[in-house]
């Protein structure tokens, strides 16, 4: 996804500050940004521009919180105090409760399946 072939739908840079670990604990780390309200939530598929490289990202951005979190997909490294700048092209679905740490993590798994081929299409 190269973000000139679709259209932006946000685009926000910061500093990566620790957040609270549970979307480590599910098993999907996210790099954490202060956004104030700027960004609507919701789970986008978009990418993360850190040190020159591009890569595919799932973004979170939970209803009520001043934070936008992104997964960088097939990334494995520590972020913290990096400025990420973070896009979305593509709002996948609004956030919603679920009823037990299973289900969540099934949804999470979906998000990232959809966002892939998403991010593929570019």
């Amino acid at each position: 996804m190269d973000g000139n072939s679709k259209e932006m739908l946000f685009e926000i840079s910061g500093v990566v500050a620790e957040g609270d670990h549970k979307a480590t604990s599910l098993g999907y780390p996210t790099a954490n940004i202060d956004c104030g309200d700027a960004i609507p939530s919701g789970i986008y598929a978009g990418n993360v521009l850190w040190c020159g490289n591009t890569y595919p990202a799932a973004v979170y951005k939970e209803s009520g919180k001043k934070v936008v979190e992104a997964h960088l997909l097939d990334f494995s490294g520590n972020l913290y105090g990096e400025t990420l700048t973070i896009r979305a092209f593509h709002k996948v679905r609004d956030g919603k409760a679920f009823p037990n740490q299973e289900e969540l993590i099934a949804a999470i798994a979906d998000d990232i399946a959809t966002i892939k081929k998403l991010c593929s299409q570019e």
